[in-house]
């Protein structure tokens, strides 16, 4: 259902889009539905956000004819940037070229662990008060 609602809401923002990364971009979306399908989806900042709890989770688009995904967590790009090649990263994005040369396995570990670790932070965060 969540797959339906995001393919709605970012129709005309993929029409605007390069040609060459329309695909690219409908499939990290569709990854990141399948690993936050309890997130909550709109468009901020100029660009797709999936968000628990009314923060942000992470998000993706098109930048300077470039893919890029929004991940709030630096520590975890930082930790994963030798298999996140050839992306380049800067403190809360990577950017590439096209999901063909990147590892989609890798990707898809990264926003799981960004995921995680919210979900982790959260707990600590309720057990403290």
């Amino acid at each position: 259902m969540q797959t339906q609602l995001v393919n709605a809401i970012t129709k005309d923002y993929a029409k605007a889009l390069p040609s060459h990364l329309r695909n690219d971009f409908k499939e990290l979306l569709s990854l990141m539905c399948a690993i936050s399908p309890d997130a909550t989806f709109s468009i901020q900042l100029g660009m797709p956000l999936f968000e628990l709890k009314h923060e942000p989770l992470y998000g993706v688009t098109v930048r300077s004819g470039h893919l890029s995904l929004y991940i709030p967590e630096s520590a975890l790009l930082d930790n994963l940037s030798q298999k996140l090649r050839p992306a380049h990263i800067s403190a809360d994005s990577l950017f590439f070229d096209n999901l063909e040369e990147m590892n989609v396995n890798v990707i898809a570990e990264l926003l799981s662990r960004v995921k995680g670790n919210f979900i982790r932070k959260k707990q600590k965060e309720s057990e403290l008060q």
